[in-house]
């Protein structure tokens, strides 16, 4: 922590490309549109994330990206795009293709190697976990004991383990597991988490979001008290629990510290970001440190709801402690923001995206890696969807 910004920022292989040189250069970054060979068009498709689907739009630190994108049969592909630029079009294993269904892939996380993990969705409808190893070998999956079609796989670490989410054939709530590189699963619920049948008065139990190379898991749950409040969860490798909640988390009804399918980045150190809801129903941003120590912000120019997500939002977290997102104003727009781990702050929108009054459109950032690179997608004027990767200046 007592680095300098130049002596820290030196550490990338380009010693100008990191985010705090965005943050307080006169330059602007570049912002480039991605858009998967294949996309549609129409309203409501394109590259990106989707109301129905988990957000993903994900970059390593080597500079690979993948994420998914609808074409205009309404059916779902993963893409993996190289630092180059070079695309790679891929289908799990089983995933239904049938026009107009509206399943098929749905890349969620990618490692430093470039496996890549996520969900599909068979002609049955029913959701299967998957690894694409960097070669292209798919494994399939499915956790035992788990309801038939809930296995949402979300994040992959260096050695190959996935954490992610299912339902529990037993109890009908979600619960947290993890996949080992040999195939062996844990599963788990949140310390005092209610346990009622998914969706059932709103329950949705235990979610995991992260797993880091130490095997350290993040997630959230929702607690057993009439009004489900929500806390942060950190599960060890060795399997212990530690719960946290942000100062100033409300307690109300579905208040509290992220939820159970929320994004919770964790990166290497074990630090973690995500929001939190307070007692107004405003929401806000944290960073808990690997100590345990939480610090909470907000964003210039959000409006009355502060970052106005409540529900599976995506943040971004890296290994220097840099965060984007997304925020609310009082346009009811979205724009992407950076805050380094200074506490700088900077605010963007994609050159296309939608900037209409009321429209709810705008720019959402997903993942940051250590160069500084953030990836997302944006929403233009016609209802549809592109990604879109930022390079701060120097990067190429």
């Amino acid at each position: 922590m007592s680095m300098t910004k130049t002596a820290m920022a030196c550490t990338l292989a380009i010693c100008f490309c990191a985010p705090e040189v965005f943050a307080s250069s006169e330059q602007e970054p570049r912002i480039i549109t991605i858009d998967a060979p294949g996309a549609g068009t129409e309203k409501y498709q394109g590259t990106g994330c989707f109301a129905y689907t988990d957000c993903s739009v994900l970059i390593n630190d080597r500079g690979d990206i993948t994420g998914y994108f609808l074409d205009k049969n309404k059916v779902f592909h993963g893409f993996l795009r190289s630092r180059e630029g070079n695309f790679t079009l891929f289908e799990a294993p089983g995933a239904d293709t049938k026009a107009g269904d509206e399943n098929g892939t749905f890349p969620n996380g990618i490692n430093e190697a470039g496996a890549i993990t996520g969900e599909y969705v068979d002609a049955k409808n029913n959701s299967h976990g998957f690894l694409r190893s960097p070669e292209g070998k798919f494994t399939t999956f499915d956790v035992p004991g788990g309801v038939l079609g809930t296995t949402n796989a979300i994040s992959v670490n260096r050695e190959g383990a996935i954490a992610g989410y299912y339902e529990s054939a037993k109890s009908g709530a979600f619960q947290g597991f993890l996949r080992h590189p040999d195939g062996a699963f844990e599963t788990w619920s949140g310390p005092g988490a209610c346990d009622a049948p998914s969706g059932s008065n709103n329950c949705y139990a235990t979610g995991a979001f992260a797993i880091n190379d130490v095997g350290t898991v993040a997630g959230g749950y929702e607690d057993k008290s009439s009004n489900l409040v929500n806390h942060g969860l950190l599960r060890s490798s060795e399997g212990k629990f530690t719960s946290f909640e942000a100062p100033g988390a409300g307690t109300g009804l579905y208040q509290g510290t992220g939820s159970p399918g929320s994004s919770t980045p964790l990166n290497k150190a074990g630090a973690t970001a995500s929001y939190y809801i307070d007692d107004s129903n405003v929401v806000h941003g944290y960073l808990r440190a690997p100590w345990g120590e939480i610090t909470t912000f907000d964003i210039p120019g959000e409006g009355p709801y502060g970052l106005g997500c409540y529900s599976d939002c995506a943040v971004g977290l890296n290994n220097r402690g840099d965060i984007t997102g997304s925020y609310l104003d009082a346009n009811n727009v979205y724009h992407g923001f950076l805050r380094d781990r200074w506490g700088n702050v900077t605010t963007f929108d994609a050159p296309s995206a939608d900037k209409t009054p009321d429209s709810y459109n705008g720019t959402f950032p997903v993942s940051i890696n250590d160069e500084g690179k953030i990836t997302g997608y944006y929403v233009d004027a016609n209802n549809v969807n592109h990604g879109f990767l930022l390079l701060p200046p120097g990067c190429d």
